[in-house]
């Protein structure tokens, strides 16, 4: 099993939450977005059995996401885990989402379900229950599996046996939407998306306040309100015929993500401007179906998953010794 990290900017913790990761799983990768390459710069500890890949933030979120699912397909991997850098894993979670895939053969990705790391309140998932039909629930404690339209990315793990080898994550999107557009294609194949709710993660969703309710403000920059909205109506565009219900649910909450911007954040103005630019630009985005993939990984080197562990940069820029390990990991 290979577990990937995105990371941009880490924090104090980082360490941690890599050495606990890699405990649970064969090989971590770390993709490292931060533009100008911090984990290059500073020295830092990692387990034995990881690499780092610096990806100078190219294709944002959805690129490095990319670099991780190829590298698994090349790398012969049945299971591909995706991390955020302040996910930490408690122990156990990796081999029961394992376990539910194999108990759920339909199923293609796997989710935990998540309690809001500011918020405390627990967070959502959108149930498919028809074409015109979705239900939202806030699992709080053990539900069972539940059938999910899409899930957060972090922690999630997908069976490559059966993820379409044509299938990457659309690099048009950059950051917001790029998780739900894939679910989504996964469920256009008729694969299945699940949440085990007996499993659970902390989980941050934007730059939300401590202590703040469900329904607080994310505190996203114009850029990002921009992004959001453009996305919003191109995954919109894409899936009005297949998934109405859905559209028309998530309308609802992109019409109270915007009334919250107005009232509850700073720079609410600007704000707003770029959330209407972003709806004009997403609804005058042409050929929406095709799906934006640039290759990145034909310049990395076979050392990213042999013992003597290499750090790399995607444009051959550096190729450097990684430092010695924390702890000791075994490749198993």
């Amino acid at each position: 099993m290979l577990a990937c990290i995105l990371a941009f900017y880490p924090g104090e913790k980082f360490e941690d939450v890599c050495s606990a990761i890699a405990e649970e799983v064969s090989y971590l990768l770390i993709v490292d977005n931060s533009p100008d390459s911090i984990l290059l710069r500073d020295e830092i500890w990692l387990p034995k059995n990881s690499s780092i890949i610096y990806n100078k933030n190219e294709g944002a979120v959805a690129g490095a996401l990319n670099i991780a699912l190829t590298l698994a397909r090349e790398r012969g991997f049945e299971y591909l885990q995706i991390f955020d850098q302040d996910t930490m894993l408690p122990a156990g979670i990796t081999s029961a989402l394992v376990d539910t895939l194999k108990f759920n053969p339909k199923a293609v990705l796997v989710s935990p379900r998540f309690i809001n790391l500011n918020t405390n309140h627990p967070g959502r998932v959108m149930t498919y229950i028809s074409k015109w039909k979705i239900k939202n629930i806030w699992p709080n404690t053990d539900i069972g599996i539940v059938q999910a339209l899409f899930t957060i990315t972090s922690a999630s793990l997908i069976n490559l046996k059966l993820l379409p080898q044509d299938l990457y994550y659309d690099e048009r999107l950059i950051i917001d939407g790029c998780d739900v557009d894939f679910c989504l294609a996964l469920r256009d194949k008729q694969l299945q998306i699940i949440v085990n709710t007996s499993q659970c993660i902390i989980h941050g969703i934007g730059n939300r306040k401590n202590g703040g309710g469900r329904w607080s403000p994310t505190n996203y920059s114009p850029q990002r309100k921009f992004l959001g909205a453009k996305n919003r109506v191109i995954v919109w565009r894409r899936y009005l015929k297949k998934y109405p219900g859905f559209i028309i649910n998530d309308c609802y909450v992109f019409f109270l993500d915007t009334v919250r911007t107005v009232l509850l954040e700073k720079d609410k103005i600007n704000k707003l401007k770029a959330i209407i630019m972003g709806v004009f630009a997403g609804a005058r985005e042409k050929n929406i179906l095709i799906r934006k993939h640039n290759n990145r990984i034909e310049c990395i080197s076979d050392k990213t998953f042999e013992k003597e562990k290499t750090v790399i940069l995607l444009k051959g820029d550096y190729v450097g010794k990684q430092s010695k390990a924390k702890r000791t990991h075994s490749d198993s």
